[in-house]
């Protein structure tokens, strides 16, 4: 948990102790990441340290914290500039949207997206379950209202297993900016090039699961 005496802190030396530590996150696995390395790279004691936070889990949970807000309000943003709201997206365009604009984030944030690419992939333990349990959760739920609700408007096919079509968009809009070669490189270099690989994706998907409403009863 965070002290108040980093929040007591003014702007600038609060982001230099966020970036050391968003460096070191971003580089290594949590337990790899040393916060001697993350106090040398802020230019702060030892002792500052421990009086913003208990130890290392606790700056990693406040990092963490900071980066599921940015991408949320990340979103929002992106979700405004469209002029259009979720409700009024069809199952796939709210699909694409949602890809999209997560390679923007990777693109402007790319530390913050490292950094839960290293949460995802990190052992499960207790740590990994106090910090994305819920999350996970929430996300399933999601996307399986997501689900019922193209299927209940005919948006997409309804002889596929509904928990198979779950699971696919689950780890899709979980790890689809990885499941090309060079992504990182890419995303360094060429986000428009990314941004067309996302939407073949989208409309290989599109493709494949979308209802074909005009096809003649047999």
């Amino acid at each position: 948990m965070v002290k108040q005496g980093f929040l007591n802190l003014v702007p600038e030396e609060q982001s230099k102790i966020i970036d050391a530590a968003l460096d070191e996150f971003a580089g290594k696995d949590f337990d790899a990441a040393s916060l001697n390395s993350i106090i040398e790279k802020a230019g702060i004691s030892k002792g500052s340290m421990y009086h913003y936070f208990a130890n290392k889990e606790d700056l990693y949970l406040y990092i963490i914290d900071q980066t599921m807000k940015m991408k949320e309000a990340f979103l929002k943003e992106a979700l405004a500039q469209t002029g259009k709201p979720l409700a009024e997206m069809s199952f796939f365009e709210n699909l694409e949207f949602q890809m999209l604009a997560s390679v923007d984030f990777a693109v402007q944030h790319y530390r913050e997206h490292l950094l839960g690419i290293r949460l995802q992939t990190m052992a499960e333990e207790p740590l990994k379950e106090r910090l994305i349990g819920d999350l996970n959760m929430a996300f399933e739920e999601y996307i399986k209202n997501m689900v019922s609700e193209a299927i209940k408007k005919g948006e997409i096919r309804d002889d596929f297993d509904r928990d198979f079509v779950i699971r696919i968009l689950k780890f899709t809009l979980m790890h689809f900016v990885d499941i090309y070669p060079d992504s990182k490189i890419i995303i360094a270099d060429d986000s428009e090039a990314l941004k067309e690989e996302t939407r073949k994706l989208s409309a290989f998907l599109k493709k494949g699961l979308q209802k074909d409403n005009n096809k003649e009863e047999l």
